[in-house]
């Protein structure tokens, strides 16, 4: 059985949309299940927020080193710890960021679409060559009132050659990419790195040789019935790396919401991503 097979036979079990984009980093050869359909992001459009602050960081519009105080008005609830935190708190820009993307808080992430605007992140994804990728809004509390847009969309294949840019050092600058990398290190173990030998607390002090660790970065995105995620999994120097680019995106699930790790759109990211695993790396 082909890998296409294998992952196809994975996602045929999955009960609602779902569609992926993989990439091999060695081979440039890809897989792909309606890697064009638009599905709702959730809070991996937050990718797109980064690389935008990083594009105008890079411009002199921007800097990481900005303090910005933290506003009462500025509070919504959701994922993070922003939110349990007191009105007053000022943090450097570089905080909000890593915050944002390492425990997805959504206050730090309204806070940085206000610092950075929401219309020029499109602009900015757009006019870099990801159109699909979308920011609607920002995260507001609360039940949604009926029609209100989605927080993001993007289909798998955009997603990934954005993803795959970052970790090739490819947009923006070098320096730019090696510090969204650092704030995306570790990010999915539970998803994309759930059935992975990934040692989430022992890659950086090991003294392992550097080529045989197995390293993940990325960023997640749960809503009800929706699960997502981009990521990079890869050995060695990221120059030369053995390793793949991945990014699964599922919406629909009928099933009665587990906000956990064990919720069928999460277990079937990992099991894709173990499917991958073995066949460009095992």
């Amino acid at each position: 059985m082909s890998i296409q097979q294998k992952i196809e036979a994975i996602a045929g079990g999955f009960n609602g949309r779902i569609g992926f984009s993989i990439l091999n980093l060695q081979t440039n050869e890809t897989i792909n299940r309606h890697a064009d359909a638009v599905f709702p992001t959730a809070s991996v459009i937050k990718l797109g927020v980064l690389v935008t602050l990083m594009s105008q960081v890079e411009a002199g519009a921007a800097s990481l080193d900005d303090p910005i105080m933290l506003r009462r008005a500025d509070k919504t609830d959701g994922s993070g710890v922003l939110q349990y935190l007191s009105p007053g708190l000022t943090m450097p820009v570089r905080d909000y960021a890593f915050l944002m993307m390492n425990i997805s808080d959504n206050q730090a992430t309204n806070v940085l679409i206000d610092y950075v605007g929401l219309k020029k992140i499109q602009t900015f994804l757009a006019y870099s060559g990801y159109p699909e990728v979308q920011l609607h809004r920002k995260l507001v509390s609360g039940t949604l009132p009926a029609g209100t847009p989605q927080l993001g969309t993007a289909t798998p294949a955009s997603l990934t050659r954005l993803m795959t840019a970052v970790f090739r050092r490819e947009i923006v600058s070098p320096a730019a990419c090696d510090e969204m990398m650092r704030m995306m290190n570790g990010v999915g173990s539970d998803r994309v790195g759930r059935y992975l030998p990934f040692a989430l607390y022992g890659n950086d002090d090991s003294d392992e040789p550097e080529k045989p660790k197995l390293h993940l970065a990325g960023k997640t995105g749960s809503i009800s019935g929706v699960r997502v995620q981009t990521a990079v999994v890869w050995h060695g120097d990221w120059q030369e790396a053995a390793g793949f680019v991945i990014t699964v995106m599922n919406a629909d699930n009928p099933a009665p919401e587990m906000w956990n790790a064990d919720a069928e759109g999460a277990l079937v990211i990992g099991r894709i991503a173990r499917a991958v695993y073995d066949a460009v790396l095992g």
